[in-house]
């Protein structure tokens, strides 16, 4: 890589957060934070440095955090602190023990994989609406009037005549509901 502090070179301080669009003609070097777009010839993440965004350069070296979109037309580096996620394209790579690669990968040059084709779903039959009842109300014998200690049951059938043929559909509101749960004497 070229001399960091060269004439055409962006140095991002530790401590300094930039937002944008940002081209550098020669090396972006990052201890800060950064965010948006940047493109140079070359990119130095540093440890303590991390770029979101979309990042192209000829060289690209990370012992910090990029992630996004990653161009490395030539080189990739990542070391040992380092952690690249999201597209990476590469032409060269060098992962060094304990850097990380989260994402997809692709070779400058080679076109992505195509993403697999799911089969559609087949069409899923509507459920059919369920019959909501009116709620019932039950009356309760006072205390000392009960008879049984349990409670009572609410009836919520039909009365006991012929049913309607299966094809039929019975409106709700046409079922009897029996309201009067008191005990007779």
């Amino acid at each position: 890589m070229a001399e960091i502090h060269a004439s055409g070179s962006l140095l991002v301080g530790e401590g300094v957060f930039m937002k944008g669009f940002m081209r550098v003609p020669g090396v972006a070097s990052i201890d800060g934070k950064l965010e948006g777009e940047l493109s140079a010839d070359s990119v130095f993440i540093q440890q303590n440095g991390s770029m979101d965004g979309q990042t192209t350069a000829n060289h690209v070296r990370v012992a910090g955090t990029l992630t996004d979109t990653t161009v490395a037309n030539r080189t990739l580096l990542v070391e040992s602190t380092g952690l690249v996620a999201g597209a990476i394209t590469y032409q060269e790579m060098e992962i060094k023990k304990g850097g990380s690669l989260q994402g997809g990968i692709y070779k400058v040059g080679r076109e992505a994989p195509p993403m697999p084709v799911r089969a559609p779903e087949p069409p899923r039959a509507a459920a059919p609406e369920p019959v909501v009842l009116p709620e019932a109300v039950a009356e309760v014998a006072p205390a000392e009037q009960a008879v049984s200690p349990m409670p009572l049951p609410v009836a919520a059938a039909a009365p006991a005549t012929e049913l309607p043929a299966a094809s039929t559909v019975v409106p709700s509101s046409s079922i009897p509901l029996a309201t009067n749960n008191k005990p007779k004497n």
